[in-house]
């Protein structure tokens, strides 16, 4: 099902046959809507729903209220306005300070012409200029109009031009004739009058006219009206169409009031009073309820008590009206057309926006060539259509009010102008629906096209750098930031008259300052490079440059220990060389010597058996150092396995003293333990840990002096790096049998001993081994020297249960 529908909506034709479908359903409910409008139109009807599909009656409608306002009006103007035509010609509708006159001698005033119909009036200008006169001891701004003086009225308005001199009243009188001065000033009205005298008698006569021919319209009007009774009066005038008797002073009268209380809708007004039927007040459309009070409002505004007015629509005016008003069954029967056309549309519309731009096979969106043009011209292709078809509804009920009629031919010609309109709006919206589902809708408009190609040409470029160059200055240094805001302080400060001296001081004294200092540090930088480390660059305050040229000197130092360091360490490998030769050499040299013995006395000697000790001490001494170099190796490579536990230190002291008893008794050395607490448990490796201590207990008993005491403390301590730990230090001190000629670093050293003369045993590498054997331990090791005094001190971690099982 879902590939049969598919296929139903990729189909061409019926695409088509939708499109087509579509614009002639929409040019049908136009059609039906104009053919709508006009029928409401011809019946009379107001075009409120109310009115179409409510009011059935004409006496209760909006129509019949609006027309007693109209003629009402109409009786109005033509009683109290117009009166007669003797009141016309006698020009008592001209007014020289408002209405037709007034505007037309200001017409004719600023622009020098006045059209009467195809006649050209022109004006004759007058001649304005300015002076002062004196009077009452001052001066006085006047304005001259065709050679008269005229005093500027009210020039002392305001108390700074009370007693001018002739300068200033004559400068008053230039501004006001300059710039304040126009028709409305009597003095040059009159004189612009005086001047164009046949001028604007012309005009009177012109307007007196048209006066004639509007009022003569407006009775025209009102006599035309079937079915329309009237009766309008000021006292002197009267305007009717009813036939009345004449007083006994050739006077009509007013009609009884008895007489328009039997037509069905009149309306008197009478004595300041205003008497209607139906009122207004009980219409259903709220702005018509107060018609009645509208009218009597105008007809009290002319203050005349003698004014009367009557009106009434007769009973065949309301039959006829009636008769009209009802008969809209054919625009009812109109409306399911329209609607039922509207409602297709607007449906086909949907399929039509749904389908349009599906994706194909490969998952793209369709596009038509016409959619390939740019967005605006489509948008502009849509508005174009809908104001087409505006313009072509406006015309058609324009002419059909002119004409009143309007042909088959007219109304096919329309139909076709509303399918062509329809067809191009719908395929330009359907277009920018394709755009829109294929996201080009942005991307096809030519501001688009046109910022992009700017942007990725120019601006982005130009940005992409300022964007750069602000980011440098975010992440610059100090300086940096320092000297963009001098700079700009200083570019904006210069910009101003009183400052750019202030900034020209400031360059002169300071910037010679910085550039000797800038020369200073480069004059240091070549020195450094050339190798002279010791060179010290002058420092003199605390300014950048200052800082600068500290960390220069600071690096020259640090360079300096660091080729003496480089010495030392080239010193050091050469002794580590020299020491390792002479300790293989020693033994190497006795056991040849001793072989060589045996070889010439034969096994069977009498010294053989001294010769075969001194062979096996001799190898026993050569496995020993070869033992401890590969240890050594092992241990400072970090290559040795760690197996970090839980090991009592004071337990493993006191095993290391046992196993070392005939070694401590032979020397006579009394060790004496200092310790707070029975235990002590460190996170250490067991058996690197029993190393440590051996090589420190051997390195006692080789050096320590003869029947000494050595001590050996055993205490906790508090250290902070990070956070606050426990830690456990293992101290051995005792005095040395030789001087200790040597500092406590080198004696760390491998191959290096407290005896220089190299006469004790041992390889020099016990007090090495054991520091890196530490270290491995998560431990620190130092040795110090103070004399004779000797002390090693070992720290390594206290085992706490839950902090170091993570660990382990």
């Amino acid at each position: 099902m879902d590939t049969k529908l598919k296929n139903i909506n990729d189909n061409v034709a019926v695409r088509t046959l939708a499109f087509i479908m579509c614009i002639t359903l929409f040019a049908a409910a136009i059609i039906g809507s104009t053919a709508a409008i006009i029928g409401i139109e011809k019946a009379g009807r107001s075009f409120t729903l109310d009115e179409i599909f409510g009011t059935k009656n004409y006496l209760e409608s909006s129509d019949l209220q609006e027309e007693f306002r109209r003629q009402s009006s109409n009786l109005l103007s033509l009683a109290a306005e117009y009166k007669s035509e003797d009141n016309i010609k006698a020009g008592k509708l001209l007014d020289e300070d408002e209405g037709d006159l007034y505007n037309a001698v200001g017409q004719l005033y600023y622009d020098g012409v006045y059209y009467c119909g195809e006649k050209r009036i022109t004006a004759n200008k007058v001649q304005v200029s300015y002076d002062a006169i004196q009077e009452s001891g001052s001066f006085r701004p006047v304005m001259i109009l065709n050679g008269v003086e005229y005093p500027i009225q009210n020039y002392n308005y305001n108390e700074n031009y009370i007693d001018m001199d002739y300068e200033e009243a004559k400068n008053f009188a230039y501004e006001y004739v300059t710039y304040d001065l126009d028709i409305a000033n009597s003095d040059l009205r009159k004189a612009f009058s005086e001047a164009n005298k046949e001028q604007i008698a012309e005009i009177k006569n012109t307007i007196i006219k048209n006066q004639l021919r509007d009022f003569n319209a407006l009775k025209d009007e009102l006599s035309s009206q079937k079915g329309l009774v009237y009766f309008a009066t000021d006292g002197a005038n009267v305007h009717t169409n009813m036939k009345l008797s004449a007083s006994a002073e050739d006077k009509l009268s007013a009609p009884e009031l008895k007489e328009f209380e039997t037509y069905p809708a009149y309306m008197v007004y009478k004595a300041g009073k205003l008497t209607k039927v139906p009122q207004s007040v009980n219409n259903t459309t709220s702005w018509i309820r107060d018609i009645d009070q509208t009218i009597e409002d105008s007809f009290f505004k002319q203050y005349n008590d003698s004014l009367t007015i009557y009106l009434a629509f007769n009973d065949d005016y309301i039959k006829a009206k009636q008769e009209v008003y009802q008969n809209t069954s054919d625009i009812i029967q109109l409306l399911p057309l329209i609607i039922g056309c509207a409602a297709g549309c607007l449906i086909i519309f949907l399929y039509l926006a749904v389908t349009t731009g599906r994706k194909d096979e490969k998952g793209e969106r369709r596009l038509y060539t016409l959619d390939r043009i740019w967005t605006e011209l489509q948008i502009a292709g849509v508005f174009a259509a809908a104001a087409a078809g505006v313009w072509v509804a406006v015309s058609s009920l324009q002419n059909w009010g002119y004409s009143k009629n309007m042909s088959s031919m007219e109304i096919s010609v329309l139909a076709l102008m509303y399918t062509a309109i329809a067809a191009v709006g719908l395929w330009f919206i359907l277009s920018c629906i394709r755009l829109l589902k294929a996201r080009r809708f942005i991307k096809s408009t030519l501001i688009y096209k046109l910022f992009y190609k700017l942007w990725s040409l120019v601006i982005y470029r130009w940005l992409g750098k300022i964007w750069s160059a602000i980011k440098e200055i975010y992440k610059g240094s100090s300086l940096m930031k320092k000297i963009i805001i001098i700079t700009l302080g200083a570019c904006l400060l210069s910009a101003t008259v009183f400052l750019a001296p202030l900034i020209f001081l400031i360059i002169v004294v300071f910037v010679p300052k910085w550039v000797t200092k800038f020369e200073g540090i480069k004059e240091g930088l070549e020195e450094v490079k050339n190798g002279n480390l010791t060179y010290k660059i002058s420092v003199e305050g605390d300014g950048e440059l200052d800082r600068l040229a500290q960390n220069i000197n600071e690096i020259s130092e640090a360079s300096s220990i660091a080729v003496q360091n480089e010495l030392k360490n080239q010193r050091m490998k050469t002794d580590l060389i020299s020491n390792v030769s002479h300790d293989l050499k020693t033994p190497l040299t006795s056991m040849v010597t001793y072989i060589d013995l045996l070889k010439k006395e034969g096994l069977d000697s009498e010294n053989a058996p001294e010769y075969l000790r001194i062979l096996d001490e001799k190898t026993e001494r050569l496995r020993h150092l070869t033992e401890d170099l590969f240890e050594a190796a092992k241990a400072s490579s970090g290559a040795m396995p760690v197996h970090l536990e839980k090991v009592e230190l004071l337990s493993l002291i006191n095993q290391g003293l046992g196993e070392m008893d005939n070694r401590i008794q032979a020397s006579g050395l009394d060790f004496i333990i200092n310790a707070e607490r029975d235990k002590y448990y460190v996170l250490a490796d067991g058996q690197l840990l029993w190393r440590v201590v051996e090589n420190l207990l051997g390195n006692v008993l080789k050096y320590a002096l003869e029947n000494s005491r050595v001590y050996i403390d055993v205490k906790e301590i508090l250290t902070r790096n990070g956070e606050t730990a426990n830690m456990v230090t293992l101290e051995m001190k005792n005095i040395s049998k030789n001087p200790l000629n040597i500092r406590a670093d080198e004696l760390m050293e491998r191959f290096k001993r407290g005896d220089e003369s190299r006469t004790t045993e041992g390889s020099g590498l016990g007090l090495a081994i054991a520091k890196d054997l530490v270290k491995l331990q998560r431990g620190w090791f130092e040795i110090f020297i103070d004399g004779d005094l000797f002390k090693a001190q070992v720290m390594l971690n206290t085992y706490d249960e839950e902090r170091n099982s993570k660990v382990i």
